[in-house]
């Protein structure tokens, strides 16, 4: 049965995919300072602070977090590595080109699902297996100069993927409260030894970018939770993609970037075999 109010659902994953690269951006700046360690703890440790007032606010007891335990842990590995490593990427090259790198993800996750959950293996999903490669490709650029920042947006995006190969596996039934507080408590002790090793102090206006870049995330993400309930996965998750635009404009007004010719050829391989995957599933 088709919800009653897709529209609500679009404009709410519309609205969050434009917001989030405004937490990289800060994120960026911060680690022109600071080790990006330091500042994948802190955006960690801003967002458990947050959903842990929400989690007991909401009356929920500390074992519910023992449910799925080990598949939540390897979820929360693959995203964690995916962020810190996306993190040492932007510090090298331009937002929007990271977040093209970032975007392999779910396609590699739509193509190794069919290895790892035994789904089908449609034309489709090898034409937008063979534009997410190739997108790739001309975003590392190999034997013509590849750059150490583009080859860790790519390896992200690989570990982002896992991520979501690991979360389709568990089939998790945890309430998303849950599930995003032990994602983001079990992130920030995960974090802590590098965070610690690579210790500077933040000044005053660090740290209130930081508590920003905490709430702007966790808002985001029950933006998108919302989003889902609201309107099929088929129809809005393409809006992800929106997070291309707003990284270009924010790379380029607040760092003057400006992703090179073949880094936006490689963007645009990678949003179109995203489009060609997702649209292949609106139609099923």
């Amino acid at each position: 049965m088709r919800p009653a109010t897709p529209l609500i659902g679009i404009g709410l994953m519309a609205a969050a995919s434009l917001a989030v690269p405004f937490v990289d951006g800060i994120a960026k700046h911060l680690s022109a300072e600071h080790s990006p360690f330091l500042v994948a703890w802190s955006r960690y440790f801003g967002s458990a602070l947050i959903v842990s007032v929400l989690f007991f606010g909401a009356g929920r007891d500390l074992r519910e977090l023992s449910a799925g335990a080990l598949a939540n842990t390897i979820r929360t590995v693959f995203i964690v590595g995916a962020m810190t490593t996306f993190l040492f990427a932007i510090v090298e090259i331009p937002l929007a080109t990271g977040l093209g790198g970032y975007f392999v993800g779910p396609i590699v996750a739509s193509v190794l699902s069919v290895v790892f959950l035994r789904e089908h293996l449609t034309p489709n999903r090898m034409i937008g297996g063979g534009l997410g490669v190739l997108g790739a490709l001309f975003i590392i650029k190999p034997g013509i100069e590849v750059e150490f920042g583009s080859l860790l947006a790519v390896i992200s995006g690989l570990l982002f993927g896992g991520y979501l190969i690991a979360t389709r596996a568990a089939a998790t039934t945890a309430p998303p409260l849950v599930a995003l507080c032990f994602q983001v408590c079990v992130g920030t002790l995960l974090l802590t030894p590098f965070a610690l090793a690579t210790w500077s102090w933040f000044s005053g206006a660090d740290l209130l970018l930081i508590a920003v870049m905490g709430l702007v995330s966790t808002v985001c993400h029950f933006m998108v939770i919302a989003a889902f309930r609201h309107a099929e996965a088929s129809v809005i998750s393409p809006l992800a993609y929106l997070e291309l635009i707003s990284a270009f404009f924010i790379g380029y007004f607040a760092f003057s970037e400006i992703p090179g010719s073949l880094d936006v050829i490689g963007i645009f391989c990678i949003l179109a075999s995203g489009l060609v995957i997702s649209l292949y599933s609106r139609k099923r």
